[in-house]
């Protein structure tokens, strides 16, 4: 596909991710009613501080599918001590009259919702400068400001449509549970390469460990051994001793790393997540699933998201060390009453038999009497090279090592009960609740269409 029509693609993808001006007016509208509000409210307690709009909506890379709107309260001469402890009170109190949300979150925010909008209004320090040992949102003014900075009205587009690229093939998000790329990483990458193009022709080169330096200001040999592990170093130009991409996995970077080889090749609209598509996996598989209830709308999402990842991963490890092959695992939360994990594995049921290979035909005459004596129950063969003979093995279901899973593996917390299921096929898994069905159809039975070719049947 030549350029132009690279680009035809792309401006027809962008008409949908471009959020209209009645959006950005109700969006302005929103905040303005939420700033005076706290305004008023924070001026009554004689407080120094400064109110601002962050994230997609301040810098104008919103999606038009994604309303995001977040509200700082900067406080002056406030620690982060006090905000922890304080903050959400603070804030509790001076939104009284609107309709709030209390969010569970390491860092103390309150969400204000109001005819199906929410805004995130969030307390923390004001700082002159992004230095000392920061706080993750007392990096985010400045993370807004440079982009804003280095960011031109072009550019919003062209981080519109690599957010929705990432989205679109699962790499999105920096939280654990993901381990992908977040948004200001994406505005970086944009910053760094120039274009949607640009950054994709990057992307499709890497290998690991990567190292990209947007600002030239970082210390690669410092950042490589504070982040050993990471396979992409990204420099945070805010702050150069911090690894803005460390959240990003193998397995996600290797998704991007492909996603982007084969768009550069073949682009079609599946590959962002407004056109995104699956299509059903042609053989069946056997799959192997915990399926649990709790009471997880009492704790934080992002605690319930990180034990269900901790448990997949642990559970993975246990059924690979009894002998089970597993070609994909993953795990699904409703956030209320509903958590799962999801195993596709080689089979349900380990080999009971173990070929046993015996002497040599060559050696001493005692070793074969032996083997034989030893093995005459289970059946002697003469092979090309040595004797051989079998041995019945007891092992039991896959069942089985899943209870046994259950006992060790970091459930959330809130987990009351949880059951185990199986299945020969995944596409033949019957379920009646819908977000553990669509789960399974996503995860599980079916393949993104991005990786299928157009002229594959």
């Amino acid at each position: 596909m030549s350029p132009n029509a690279h680009r035809q693609l792309e401006e027809e993808v962008l008409e949908r991710l471009r959020p209209t001006p009645l959006q950005l007016r109700t969006l302005s509208s929103f905040y303005e009613v939420i700033r005076s509000h706290l305004q008023a409210k924070l001026s009554e307690r004689g407080l120094d501080f400064i109110i601002e709009p962050e994230g997609s909506f301040a810098k104008g890379t919103l999606l038009a599918d994604h309303w995001e709107l977040d509200i700082f309260v900067l406080l002056k001469g406030a620690s982060d001590e006090w905000i922890k402890s304080k903050g959400r009170e603070l804030l509790e109190d001076s939104l009284k009259g609107l309709p709030t949300i209390v969010k569970y979150s390491e860092h103390p925010y309150v969400t204000v919702s109001l005819m199906g909008i929410e805004a995130d209004v969030v307390p923390a320090v004001y700082r002159e400068k992004p230095t000392g040992n920061l706080m993750g949102v007392s990096r985010t003014p400045f993370h807004t400001r440079y982009v804003i900075s280095r960011l031109d009205k072009g550019g919003a587009d062209e981080v519109r449509l690599l957010k929705s690229f990432f989205k679109g093939v699962g790499v999105y998000g920096a939280e654990a549970h993901i381990g992908g790329f977040s948004g200001y990483l994406t505005e970086l990458l944009i910053i760094t390469y120039g274009s949607f193009e640009g950054a994709l022709q990057a992307i499709s080169s890497w290998k690991p460990p990567v190292y990209v330096d947007p600002e030239n200001v970082g210390n690669k040999n410092l950042l490589s051994r504070r982040y050993p592990d990471s396979p992409l170093i990204v420099v945070d130009p805010v702050d150069p001793a911090r690894n803005a991409a460390a959240a990003v996995t193998l397995e996600k970077l290797s998704t991007a790393v492909v996603a982007a080889k084969l768009y550069l090749k073949r682009p079609r609209k599946e590959f962002f997540h407004i056109f995104t598509k699956y299509a059903s996996i042609k053989y069946g598989i056997p799959v192997a699933m915990v399926i649990c209830e709790g009471d997880y709308a009492n704790y934080p999402p992002g605690d319930v998201w990180g034990r269900l990842a901790r448990a997949s991963r642990s559970i993975a490890t246990l059924l690979t060390k009894y002998g089970f092959k597993l070609i994909k695992h993953s795990f699904f939360t409703d956030e209320q009453s509903k958590a799962a994990v999801g195993f596709l594995v080689n089979t349900l049921r380990l080999n009971s038999l173990d070929v046993i290979e015996g002497p040599k035909p060559f050696i001493n005459v005692d070793y074969i009497e032996d083997f034989i004596a030893n093995r005459i129950n289970d059946g002697i063969w003469i092979g090309e090279g040595e004797l051989m003979s079998v041995k019945r093995l007891n092992r039991p279901d896959i069942e089985f090592f899943l209870d046994l899973a259950i006992k060790q593996a970091p459930l959330p917390e809130g987990t009351r009960d949880c059951k185990v299921m199986v299945s020969d096929d995944v596409r033949d898994v019957r379920l009646t609740d819908w977000g553990l069905k669509e789960w399974i159809r996503k995860e599980l039975a079916s393949m993104p269409a991005w990786l299928v070719s157009p002229s594959a049947p």
